[in-house]
Parts: structure tokens; sequence; C-alpha cells
């Protein structure tokens, strides 16, 4: 490699290093923003699963184990450049499903659909522009169409994948979401509860998992954005030292070959 395709390797890294670093800081401000939404959302799932408790009972198709076609709902990202992350993603949907016959794809993010594709579990269904930016309108909506699924009998189970943040980690998980199976015994139907109350309560706590499940995925996209974009831009500080580090030393290589050869031509050798 000659002085010149190092200047012009130099140039290109250096190109990249700022994409890296824009790249950077765009994820820092999203992960802050994510960071921020998450403790809302939180709260939005418990408190609609509190009002879903207090309504349930034994007799509601919601609250009790029925077939066996299994609904996953996998969240992943729509963008890659994100390390690891839809890869873990991925290995935890590809379990999952693994051990299920009757199994429907709904994705979210079309890079996690893609690699699913690739290993031959299509997607049913793929819910659009839900992962960039969650709204609790994208979550109503995809919790209706589950509910309606699941109350024809197209669907027994609901399960979701998804990866829940902590602090500045993540990890894949998978949260059942229909039938909901209390820790103790659902109580009879209560007095004054009617059947669409039950439901709307249910409605309620699907969107508010989903609208959880949306923003803890996307905070966890944008730590892993935030990582690998901070170690692409040190790889590529790395190498513009080293390839400046070649090129000053080709560099004197060719300025003591020139004073060498003048010297040479003084002497008339």
């Amino acid at each position: 490699m000659n002085n010149r395709e190092v200047k012009r390797r130099i140039a290109s890294v250096k190109e990249t290093v700022k994409i890296t670093r824009a790249m950077y800081a765009i994820s820092v401000a999203k992960m802050v923003k994510a960071k921020s939404a998450l403790p809302l959302t939180e709260q939005f799932y418990e408190n609609a699963l509190s009002v879903m408790e207090k309504a349930a009972s034994s007799s509601a198709p919601y609250f009790a184990e029925r077939g066996s076609k299994t609904a996953f709902i996998v969240i992943g990202s729509d963008k890659g450049l994100c390390g690891d992350y839809n890869q873990r993603v991925f290995e935890k949907a590809q379990e999952v499903m693994r051990q299920v016959s009757e199994k429907f794809l709904f994705t979210v993010g079309s890079v996690t659909k893609e690699m699913l594709a690739k290993v031959g579990l299509e997607a049913d269904v793929e819910f659009l522009h839900s992962a960039e930016d969650p709204s609790p309108e994208s979550a109503y909506s995809m919790a209706e169409d589950l509910l309606n699924l699941y109350e024809e009998g197209l669907l027994d189970r609901v399960l979701l994948v998804y990866s829940k943040a902590t602090a500045n980690h993540s990890e894949p998980v998978v949260k059942p979401l229909l039938p909901y199976i209390a820790e103790q015994n659902l109580p009879a139907p209560q007095e004054g509860i009617t059947e669409s109350a039950v439901r709307k309560s249910v409605y309620e706590y699907l969107a508010g998992a989903l609208y959880n499940g949306l923003w803890s995925s996307s905070l966890s996209e944008h730590i892993a954005r935030v990582k690998a974009m901070m170690q692409a831009t040190k790889n590529g500080e790395a190498m513009i030292a080293d390839l400046t580090a070649k090129y000053n030393k080709i560099r004197q290589e060719s300025i003591t070959r020139s004073l060498q050869d003048a010297a040479c031509s003084d002497q008339g050798l």
C-alpha cells in the first residue's frame, strides 16, 4: 500500500467515524427518551392489571386454559447496527416457538421478521411502524386484533417475546398474556360486573402489557445501538491512528530515500 492509498483509506475511515459518532449521539437522545417513558408505561400496565384482576372471574373465557393454538408476538427493531439485540430476540423466539406445533407469528420490527423468515418462520401478521416510536394507539390496535382472534377461537394462547430493559442491560423474555392465570383461584363472578366490563378490563390489560413491551424493547434497542456505535467509533479511531502511523512511516522512508539518492548523485555515484 503506497502513501496515496493510505491517505485515501484514512479519509474513508474518518467519514465512517463521523457517521458512527452521529448515530451514537442520536441513539443517546432516543435512549434518554425511552428511559423517561418506560416508568410511565410500567405504571400504565400495573394499573390495567389491577383493574383486570378485580374484574376477573372463573366463568370468563380469558382466564382458563383451552387449546394449543398459540400466538407469538415478537418485538424486534426496524433497523440494524444495534449489536446482537435482534439476534438475541430471534434466538429466544425460535426457542419457544420450536416447542409449539400450532403457532401464529405476529412481528413488530422488520429485522427480526426477516431473521425468522430465513429459518422458515414466516410472519402471519406484521404490526408496522410500532417499533421505532411506540404509541398507545398502536398498542390498543394490536390488543384489539389479538382479543378478537382469541374470542373467535382462532387463538388459545398469546405470548409476548420482547426485551426487558433494566438500567443499561436488557434480556429477551417470554411473557404469557392470555389466558391470564392468576396465582390464586379466581373468585366467582362479582355482582354488577358485566361481560363487557370484563372484556374492557382484559383489553386494557393487553394494551398495557404491549405498550410496556414496546417501550422496553425500544430502550433495549437504543442501549444496544449506543454500545455498538461507541465501539465502532473507538475501532475507527484506532484504525485512523494505525493508518496515520503507517502513512508517516512510508513518508519518512520516502524522504530518507530521496536524501540518499541526492547524496549519491552529488558524490557522482
